[in-house]
């Protein structure tokens, strides 16, 4: 391979792109020419791509507000639910607060009456042992020192 020439032998075909010159080889500005040629068939397709992926953009930005839409139309009915809610319960706590009050307020006018029953009771077992000192002073006296003596007997018991 010193400056011999040698041969070599290949099948198939070979496309040139664009014109060859006299060498053979393709000039710079037949390279450009194709090149333009297949971006110039290629740019309708990306344009068409484009296009659709807009498009594709364009419909879910149109259904984000209407979901959006949907959800604060639901917070919204959640919102008038819980006031009517709380005033139902607030309703209910007033009612249950007034019954309880009135049942209250029926049990201190019960145990007013059976106080004064009382007092009255009391009143009649005072004049009625008062009555019986003043009846009998001797027999009163001798009583006395008897519950005396035996509430002391009890007493004195317990502190040994």
């Amino acid at each position: 391979m010193d400056n011999e020439k040698s041969t070599i032998n290949a099948t198939g075909t070979v496309t040139p792109i664009g014109n060859t010159n006299t060498t053979g080889t393709a000039n710079r500005t037949d390279v450009h020419n194709t090149i333009d040629k297949a971006a110039d068939k290629v740019q309708p397709a990306a344009d068409k791509a484009a296009t659709a992926a807009h498009s594709a953009v364009d419909k879910v930005a149109e259904k984000v507000p209407a979901a959006a839409e949907k959800v604060h139309s639901t917070v919204e009915k959640l919102a008038e639910k819980v006031p009517a809610s709380t005033e139902r319960l607030v309703g209910k706590a007033h009612e249950t607060v007034d019954k309880v009050t009135e049942k209250a307020g029926a049990v201190s006018e019960t145990l007013s009456r059976k106080a004064a029953d009382l007092n009255v009771a009391y009143g009649r077992l005072a004049e009625t042992g008062r009555s019986y000192v003043r009846n009998s002073p001797g027999t009163s006296v001798l009583v006395a020192l008897a519950a005396g003596y035996a509430v002391s007997k009890l007493l004195g018991s317990r502190r040994h």
